[in-house]
Order: structure tokens, then C-alpha cells, then sequence
């Protein structure tokens, strides 16, 4: 007969139940004394923490700040921050009064001078009055010169007197309005895609593991298939046992290929959650997840966490930021409907000037000051009906906002639950294991005396095997709810961006 020894789960028992306080309920019946089986137990347990490389692996933080760092959804939130910036400036422009410099030269096709008959005209030392007797009086030609060149150079100044008041603030307040929605909408964006790293990297440490646990299921398999064949080479049991035991081998064995194809795929979605450039770079388990969680704030209140959800949660204060910008947006749309009234100023120098008579081919400067008056009664209607449709928008942010509201209460209780799900299971899961363990144990040392059948064998296998996997998920899914939850209530961080070669070794 075989020197009895402890499959996996003793391993895993040893391993994640140890490193759980709730997973050290000892089991009821007592264990053998050591044996080979304790030495094999050690060498699994040293082959389960080979799965990990706390200083050389990737871990769930790297993880989630590579994905942050480099998803296409932040770039396109980014690239909408750099826009709403621009608005901000361009209110802030819009504060200054507007001046216009303009420049012209025109060339006119030449025209005859204007003749406007003859003047009389008499000494200039003659006195003023009527004429004397004898008087000298000279007849002179009046002509006007047509002047072929114009030169004009002006610049104008005007400020938006009327737009001070019920425009320009206003339109400031909405575009930096919109500017901090589209930061805390970036921010929001940052925090999903950190978030989907960590859940891809947590996909991808339960495919490793549960792989592992499919591999020393098919080699438990194995071992009962060579004990039922050296029971039937004894005549101790049936040709249908062996082939039942062959069938579950093979069962076993496609159970190792399924399991290790999801953790090549497990391992790609890391790979592009990450943007890694290095298609063939291979990554190593950082991040134990046998090793116990710090304790959560207690006690977890559910209205007190939604208040924290509420509080902190960067699409709501997104969405309230945008309604406050529509607000300002629905004040500006109704101004139309105003008077405008504009300050004006100008300076000119003109060749010819055109107040100048008669005119001269000459550069002469001028001013002038003034204000208008603008009223374009069109523009009421078209204000009034602008701004209903910018209420409308208000009113359609405002009723995704209470959607938003009950979706993120669901979250919060349903992230709180899996927390507390996941915490019982590592507990429940840590006892089951170590029962199932020694059921195994005992079911296989009394089949090689012949006191056991090998169905009875074959159906302890199978609940070890269900009780690892069980103890596995209970552990990564302690994790994922803990991730799940955090950001749910608006606790989560990105961490800071490490580069790919070191987050990836």
C-alpha cells in the first residue's frame, strides 16, 4: 500500500486559513500524526506561495495605474477638459472691451475735376463790408480736384456696456461651471478605468489559482486511478470501477485545459486593461492574496456609507456642476431679449480727410466718441424660446442625476453585501476545507485497506476539489467587493503611475 498523503487541500488549508483569523476554526476530528503526508502538504503549500512574487510581481495598484494612465476613455475626458478650458479663457476674453484696428488703401479710377464755374473775388487787404466804388474785383476758376487715392487708418473701441451686466459674468460663470464638470468627469473616468484594472487583475490571480487547484485535481485523480487498478489487479474491485476512476481522469484533464486557457485569457485582458506595448512580456503574481485585508471603517452603516457615496462620488458633483452651468447658459440665452447698449470710441487718420473742404491728397487725424443703442425685437422671441430649451437640458441633467441617485444606492448595498458575503465564505470556506480534506484523507486510506468503495472515493475528491475552488473564490472575491465597494462610496485612488517594465515583471 501507498504511504498516505494530503492532496491540496491541506496545502490550501494551511495556507489561506492560517493567514485568516475567522478560517482557524479547528477542524472536528483530529488530525493523524505527522507523516510523509505532513512533508507533502509543505512542499504544496511551498508550490502555492511560488505562485507569488511580492518583489518582482504585478500587483492590483500597478494594475489599476497603468490602466488609469493609459485608457482612451480618460484621453477623450481630457481632451474635453482642454475644450471646456479654452471656454473659460474665452469668457474671460470677453471681459475686454473690443477693439478693432483697420487699415485700407484704394486706388479710384481717375475722374475729371469738378468744375464749379468762376469766383469773384476781391484784395484780401480790402475791408469787410460792402464793397467800394473802384474796387478791384477778380474773376477766379473754382475747381475741385478728384482724388484717386484713399488711404484710411482707424482704430475702434467698444465696450459691451449692457453685456458687463447680463452677459459676459454670466457666460464666465457657466464656462467654469462646465470646466469643473469636466474635471470631476475625468476624474470619474480615471477612478472606472483603475477599477476595471483591478478587477481584470483579480479575474486573472483566480484563474492562476483555480488552475493550480484543477492541476492537483487531476493529480489526485491520477492517484486514485493507480490505486483502483492495483485493487483490480487484486480482485478487489470491478473493471467499471477502473473505468468510472479513467473517465474522471479525463474529466479531471479537460478541467486543466479549460482552466489554464481562461487564465491565458484572464492574463491578456491585464495585458490590454494595461496597454502593455510588450506583447510577450510575462507577468508574475505581486500580490498574495492569501494574506489578510485590514478591517474596514466599522460599523459599516449603509445610510452612512450612501452619504459618503453622495458626498464624494465625482459624477454627481459632475452632473450638479452642469446644472449650475445651464442655469448660467438659460440667464445669457434670455439677455437677447435686452436692449444692447455699447460705449464707442474711434481715432482715424485719413488721406483725405472727409471732412475736410475742399479736400486735399493730405494725412489728417481725428477722434470721436460716442455710444449706441441696439434693439432687434426678433431677438426677444428668439431669447425666450433659447432659454426654455436650455431649462429643458437642466431639467433632462437633473432627472439622470435622481437615475444616477438610485443606481448608486443599489451599488452601495449590493458592494456592502458582497464584502459581507465574502467574509463569511473565507470563514465557511476555510472550515469546509479542512473537513473535506480529512474526509479525503480517511476515505482514501480506507479504500487501500479495501474498507471503502471507489465511488465513495471519487465523491470525496470531488468536494475537496469544490472546497479549494470554493476557498479560492472566497478570497479573490473578498478583494473584488472591497474594490467594488471603495468605489461605490467615492474611497478610491489611483496610485501613482509606476512604468510598465517594472509594474509588469
Amino acid at each position: 500500500m501507498k504511504t498516505t498523503a494530503r492532496p491540496l487541500a491541506a496545502a490550501l488549508a494551511l495556507t489561506f486559513a492560517a493567514l485568516s483569523a475567522r478560517a482557524q476554526t479547528p477542524p472536528t476530528t483530529t488530525p493523524p500524526a505527522p507523516d510523509a503526508g505532513d512533508a507533502r502538504s509543505a512542499a504544496l503549500d511551498a508550490r502555492i506561495g511560488a505562485l507569488f512574487a511580492p518583489h518582482a510581481g504585478l500587483t492590483a495598484d500597478e494594475v489599476a495605474s497603468r490602466a488609469a494612465a493609459t485608457s482612451f476613455d480618460v484621453q477623450a475626458r481630457h481632451a474635453e477638459l482642454d475644450a471646456a478650458n479654452a471656454a473659460v479663457d474665452q469668457a474671460i476674453v470677453g471681459y475686454l472691451p473690443r477693439l478693432s484696428l483697420t487699415g485700407r488703401y484704394l486706388k479710384l479710377s481717375p475722374l475729371p475735376d469738378a468744375d464749379l464755374g468762376n469766383l469773384l473775388a476781391v484784395s484780401q487787404t480790402a475791408p469787410l463790408g460792402p464793397i467800394a466804388a473802384g474796387t478791384q474785383i477778380i474773376n477766379i476758376p473754382f475747381t475741385l480736384p478728384a482724388l484717386s487715392n484713399q488711404t484710411t487708418l482707424h482704430a475702434n473701441l467698444t465696450v459691451p456696456v449692457s453685456d458687463y451686466i447680463l452677459r459676459i459674468s454670466q457666460t464666465h460663470a457657466a464656462a467654469s461651471r462646465s470646466a469643473r464638470s469636466a474635471e470631476l468627469n475625468e476624474e470619474a473616468a480615471r477612478l472606472k478605468a483603475a477599477l476595471d484594472g483591478r478587477l481584470a487583475y483579480y479575474g486573472w490571480v483566480r484563474a492562476r489559482l483555480q488552475a493550480f487547484v484543477t492541476h492537483q485535481a487531476l493529480a489526485q485523480a491520477r492517484d486514485h486511478y493507480s490505486d483502483v487498478r492495483h485493487a483490480f489487479d487484486a480482485g478487489a474491485t470491478s473493471k467499471a470501477d477502473v473505468l468510472r476512476v479513467e473517465a474522471q481522469v479525463a474529466s479531471s484533464e479537460l478541467l486543466v485545459q479549460r482552466a489554464e486557457g481562461l487564465a491565458r485569457t484572464s492574463e491578456e485582458s491585464v495585458r490590454i486593461a494595461m496597454h502593455d506595448p510588450d506583447p510577450a512580456r510575462a507577468y508574475a503574481l505581486g500580490e498574495d492574496v492569501r494574506a489578510a485585508l485590514p478591517p474596514l471603517a466599522a460599523p459599516r452603516d449603509v445610510q452612512k456609507l450612501y452619504a459618503d457615496a453622495l458626498a464624494q462620488r465625482p459624477e454627481i458633483r459632475a452632473l450638479d456642476e452642469t446644472v449650475l452651468s445651464l442655469k448660467e447658459q438659460g440667464r445669457v440665452a434670455r439677455a437677447a431679449a435686452y436692449p444692447r447698449l455699447d460705449g464707442l470710441g474711434q481715432v482715424s487718420y485719413d488721406n483725405p480727410e472727409q471732412r475736410v473742404f475742399p479736400p486735399t491728397q493730405d494725412f489728417k487725424a481725428g477722434w470721436a466718441v460716442g455710444g449706441q443703442i441696439t434693439w432687434t425685437l426678433n431677438d426677444i422671441g428668439v431669447g425666450v424660446t433659447q432659454g426654455k430649451q436650455v431649462d429643458a437640458r437642466r431639467a433632462q441633467i437633473e432627472a439622470q442625476k435622481s437615475q444616477l441617485l438610485d443606481g448608486l444606492r443599489t451599488e452601495v448595498i449590493q458592494a456592502e453585501q458582497a464584502v459581507e458575503d465574502a467574509e463569511v465564505a473565507i470563514e465557511t470556506s476555510g472550515r469546509a476545507l479542512a473537513a473535506s480534506e480529512e474526509s479525503y484523507r480517511v476515505r482514501r486510506s480506507l479504500f487501500q485497506n479495501g474498507r471503502a468503495i471507489s465511488v465513495e472515493l471519487s465523491d470525496a475528491e470531488t468536494e475537496l476539489t469544490r472546497a479549494s475552488l470554493d476557498l479560492v473564490n472566497a478570497r479573490v472575491e473578498l478583494r473584488v467587493a472591497r474594490a467594488r465597494l471603495l468605489h461605490a462610496i467615492g474611497r478610491d485612488a489611483v496610485p501613482p503611475t509606476g512604468t510598465v517594465a517594472a509594474a509588469a515583471r
